[in-house]
């Protein structure tokens, strides 16, 4: 019996050896994962040391506080902040045109004027013309996730409390010990006073409300159109819709091998069409079965969500656009799926290569994890995947509320990803 068992063993073990591609993609599938999802996800588990969150800073101000809260925030653990861009001092403008061009996702605004303005709040009988609060503004890209957001927000409310106290407090103790004197008939000696000052500094360093005087103000860049913040709903009904347009890669390819098992292909070869005529008839039910799924997934986004308690899908300004994007990202899918069927034998490696290239470039593109968590060198090596600029794409239209021209540039990029896809396809495919 032992011998029977070992005899169907290595039967079977030479079968799986005789068909090598499918066999190492079961080796490479959980390295892939282990790879890419490691390195993605360091963001979210470290925020510290080797992945700290980049700040575009932006000080107009003139006075001590101002540059105390830059000095302090660059010394503060997991973050790195960024003053100059291209060896120039950053402005404004600058500073939120990177954030559009989604080169970076978060810049701090500290006006001029920033010290006066406190000091005037504090210091100054109310009038008409005394500003009532110093303002921080935080702009920030709105896909940019609220875990990433809090923080700084928070970080920067302690640090301008801080820099309050200890720019403020002096001045203000002063004041009152000079009133101390004035009303007392034995002023206090130079050694008495500086001891009482740096007691009264010490006590009021570490905290006060200066909510009254001193505010951050969150907001999206210039120019951004958006309609709101986005939600989990906006990230992943598209991302999640991607995966399954892409990931019918997989069936195309599997319905080709079989179009060429049982001769369907010889025979269609001696009928008047061309090749490129019969791929096309092939392909089509394919593209069709894709922007129907598109449709659907969107739907659910739209109607069903609601139903359980999850924000609704909202279609942006432009929902036109939302055409070419699912349009360009078809066209990409089949193209990939044809590219399967070019570069595999049998069922089994249809199946591990698809599955390996379409959970890859998801995880890539930013649909299982999104692109803005990741280090900087996985968001470039995510521009690989059509997944990354499909996603940013949809996200362009449902999030920021962009027209069909600011989209142009990443549906050129799909186009050009179902244009490698075919063309190396066709190189390559075997009518027999």
């Amino acid at each position: 019996m032992i011998g029977q068992i070992l005899a169907t063993t290595w039967k079977d073990l030479k079968i799986l050896l005789k068909d090598f591609g499918g066999l190492a993609t079961l080796f490479l599938m959980p390295t892939m994962f282990i790879f890419v999802m490691t390195l993605a996800l360091g963001g979210l588990f470290n925020r510290g040391g080797d992945n700290p969150i980049e700040i575009l800073v932006v000080n107009n101000d003139t006075g001590a506080i101002g540059s105390q809260i830059v000095e302090e925030l660059r010394a503060t653990e997991g973050f790195t902040v960024e003053t100059e861009w291209d060896g120039e001092t950053l402005t404004r403008a600058k500073a939120e045109a990177l954030i559009v061009d989604e080169k970076r996702s978060i810049a701090v605004i500290i006006p001029a004027n920033f010290s006066d303005t406190i000091e005037r709040s504090v210091f100054d009988t109310p009038t008409d013309e005394t500003p009532q609060k110093a303002r921080i503004d935080l702009v920030v890209d709105p896909t940019l996730s609220s875990q990433i957001v809090g923080p700084v927000k928070g970080t920067l409310k302690g640090l301008g409390q801080q820099a309050l106290m200890t720019g403020v407090a002096p001045r203000g103790i002063d004041l009152f010990l000079d009133q101390i004197d004035q009303s007392s008939d034995s002023p206090m000696s130079t050694e008495a006073r500086e001891s009482l000052r740096e007691k009264a500094v010490r006590s009021t360093a570490g905290g006060g409300d200066t909510s009254s005087v001193l505010e951050v103000v969150q907001m999206q860049p210039a120019g951004m159109e958006i309609e709101k913040l986005p939600n989990s709903v906006q990230q992943y009904v598209p991302g999640w819709t991607l995966f399954g347009v892409f990931f019918i890669a997989q069936t195309l390819a599997t319905s080709l091998l079989e179009e060429k098992k049982v001769g369907t292909f010889r025979r269609l070869l001696v009928a008047p069409m061309s090749r490129a005529a019969l791929l096309l008839g092939k392909l089509t039910p394919f593209l069709i079965v894709n922007l129907i799924q598109i449709v659907l997934m969107f739907a659910v986004g739209v109607f069903i969500m609601p139903l359980v308690g999850a924000p609704k899908l909202e279609l942006g300004q432009h929902p036109e656009a939302l055409i070419l994007i699912s349009l360009a990202a078809s066209l990409a899918a089949t193209g990939l799926g044809l590219l399967i069927a070019a570069l595999t034998k049998t069922a089994e490696q249809i199946s591990g290569l698809g599955t390996l290239l379409v959970v890859t470039m998801a995880a890539l593109g930013g649909v299982m994890v999104p692109r803005y968590i990741m280090p900087d060198f996985m968001r470039t090596i995510g521009l690989i995947s059509p997944h990354a600029w499909a996603l940013t794409a949809y996200q362009d239209v449902l999030v920021r509320g962009y027209d069909v021209a600011h989209i142009l540039p990443e549906v050129a990029a799909l186009m050009g990803f179902a244009v490698v896809f075919f063309g190396v396809a066709l190189w390559r495919f075997k009518w027999d």
